[in-house]
């Protein structure tokens, strides 16, 4: 990015919960959310209309009970695991843990 360029914009969108959150990831072609330990907060990046970047995210979330959170696309049900649900009704949708990000307090 050039100095003359602007910044795109970061629409940060609070969840009421972290299942509204899993369901949200769920639907995406490529299934995954970001979990920021020192954050204890659950996010998800997405792109926005005119270049903006759209970031829905939970706030006070407990840490992962593993590498994959497992939703059921029947009942909306989520649960954690360590390995891909082999569910015909699942989705598994992969955490990444973050280090650290830009993208400033939530």
């Amino acid at each position: 990015m050039s100095a003359g360029e602007a910044r795109p914009s970061v629409i940060k969108v609070l969840l009421e919960s972290l299942t509204d959150l899993v369901l949200l990831a769920s639907s995406l072609p490529i299934p995954f959310l970001n979990y920021s330990e020192p954050d204890k907060t659950y996010f998800l990046i997405t792109a926005g209309l005119t270049g903006s970047f759209i970031v829905y995210y939970v706030r006070d979330a407990a840490q992962p009970g593993g590498r994959y959170v497992h939703v059921d696309r029947v009942s909306g049900k989520h649960t954690f695991g360590d390995t891909v649900s082999l569910e015909p009704n699942h989705v598994s949708v992969l955490i990444l843990r973050v280090k650290e990000h830009g993208l400033g307090a939530f």
